[in-house]
């Protein structure tokens, strides 16, 4: 298939979905560690958990490979019930033994993306007496203690809890590292509606339809995921016809296409949020006047109005609109005034400057070189590196920088999944993993402790309040500069049907994606 940005128009075979985005981020595609946009957009096409939610309502959980489920009056042991009719891509029927391979070896693995399972007491010394087939039909997991059912429910639903093939893994497995070498490239072992078939990293990832799919079958034969960052590029392709789907499409484009018959327009609010994130080890960062003189440097309804209208709404608390606890509470706005006199008492008394880790793609430059201006009215210089995806995320992880601009992306439609990122320190966690808060050096024992009973609070009505209270105290107080949810509009081709924009992490679905 030979696809060009330039010639005449073109159009992509009516039997495959092409889809721009920026997927120069993608570091792995074993679902067991994946958790790039880019990868989990992938995997999501390609893997299927126990249960989902239904991405209209998502307070709706429902089974997917789990036909069935109960939570015993303990509050700490689930039982699933397979649905047999499930089948892997290899034609091996999935089982409870499947289930229960996939989720120990996820805590096994240790990797990155276990926090959203091992956050539930698991260890790999505990694993397999918590987790257990009892037959081929019935899993049964035990948690380490109580907490609201559908957070953990929520929990499986995420793209670490995909379920693998354990025969066709197994038989891949190099020197105990559960097949990840495997998987992490070119091969996939789900049973989802599509296979993985090849990923040229930075370039392109192709997926093709899985003949032995157990739902309806998928009437696209094949899917291809092009990395392709920069939004004027996106609208040329999909103007010519050479892409279907232009994800990172600029609210300019948006207006240029607006009357073009051949393009239409499809839009959500999605639970991304846009933050900076301030490494309090560095100097003047780890000042609370100072930090708090910089969320008055920022334009938040200057941008939202311009750069990014229609693409973005103002938010600035950790849990997006739309999830239980959720709170319209914006208090900052672009105060120069208001910051300088905090910077005064925060004892500045000169210039100041920092690095600030940007992705060389928008929305990211755009809003960089907007906080760059603001805060250069109060003395501060934002030095400005831009880079590609995977540097961008390697410098965070690492937490090396003074300043990362960036998003989070809840793993699941939980507010924990948020809150439990943002303001609790591992010393707190279950399973003591770190999260961005120990990240970007910032302890908070109390809002720690909150956070934490939040989520074991089983009245849903006492558990929203908590988060409320929780949220307004965090965002004055906490090294994160809270400024965007994003509202999603996606660019696509008129004749292009059933895209389904998800409400978490890269969960948007194609399986059901027809063209006329």
């Amino acid at each position: 298939m030979a696809l060009s940005i330039t010639g005449a128009a073109a159009e992509t075979p009516k039997d495959t979905l092409v889809v721009a985005d920026a997927i120069d981020d993608v570091i792995t595609l074993d679902p067991g560690e994946v958790s790039e946009i880019g990868g989990v957009l992938t995997t999501n096409q390609v893997y299927q958990q126990l249960v989902g939610f239904d991405p209209a309502d998502p307070a709706m959980i429902v089974g997917i490979l789990a036909k069935s489920w109960t939570v015993a009056e303990d509050g700490v042991t689930f039982t699933f019930t397979m649905d047999r009719s499930a089948r892997f891509a290899s034609g091996n029927p999935v089982t409870a033994h499947d289930a229960e391979y996939s989720l120990r070896r996820i805590v096994k693995m240790k990797s990155r993306s276990a926090f959203i399972i091992t956050q539930f007491g698991f260890t790999p010394e505990n694993v397999d007496e918590m987790i257990k087939a009892t037959d081929d039909d019935t899993l049964v997991v035990k948690i380490g203690e109580p907490y609201a059912p559908s957070f953990f429910l929520y929990c499986l639903s995420s793209y670490v809890g995909a379920i693998v093939d354990s025969n066709t893994v197994k038989a891949h497995e190099v020197n105990g590292d559960f097949g990840n070498a495997w998987l992490k490239s070119e091969n996939s072992a789900g049973s989802g509606p599509f296979v993985l078939t090849k990923w040229a990293p930075k370039e392109s990832i192709t997926l093709s339809r899985n003949d032995n799919f157990w739902g309806t079958a998928p009437t696209l034969k094949r899917i291809v995921l092009r990395h392709v960052a920069e939004s004027a590029t996106q609208r040329l392709m999909l103007e010519k016809g050479d892409i279907d789907i232009a994800n990172k499409l600029s609210p300019d484009d948006h207006d240029a296409l607006a009357a073009n018959p051949d393009i239409a327009k499809l839009t959500g609010l999605s639970g991304t949020i846009y933050y900076m994130g301030l490494n309090t080890r560095n100097g003047l960062l780890g000042n609370e006047k100072f930090r708090e003189a910089m969320k008055y440097l920022v334009d938040y309804q200057g941008i939202a109005d311009t750069i990014s209208r229609g693409t973005m709404e103002v938010h600035q608390t950790m849990i997006p609109r739309g999830f239980l606890g959720a709170l319209d509470y914006n208090p900052y706005s672009y105060d120069l005034e208001k910051a300088k006199a905090l910077m005064a008492e925060a004892g500045v008394t000169g210039d100041t400057s920092f690095n600030m880790v940007v992705w060389n793609t928008p929305p990211y430059t755009d809003f960089a070189q907007a906080i760059q201006a603001t805060m250069a009215s109060a003395g501060i210089t934002l030095n400005l590196e831009v880079v590609d995806g995977k540097q961008w995320l390697t410098r965070y992880r690492n937490a090396d920088l003074d300043i990362w601009l960036g998003l989070w992306g809840p793993d699941y439609p939980d507010p924990h999944s948020n809150a439990k990122a943002f303001s609790v320190n591992a010393d707190y966690a279950p399973d003591k993993s770190a999260g961005l808060a120990d990240r970007f050096g910032w302890t908070n024992d109390d809002l720690s402790k909150r956070t934490m009973a939040a989520v074991r609070e089983q009245d849903t009505a006492t558990r929203q309040k908590m988060y409320e209270d929780i949220q307004r105290e965090h965002t004055l107080i906490s090294p994160f500069i809270y400024m965007f949810q994003e509202k999603r509009a996606v660019g696509l081709r008129a004749n292009v049907k059933g895209v389904v924009l998800g409400s978490t992490f890269a969960d948007d679905r194609y399986w059901a994606v027809s063209k006329d």
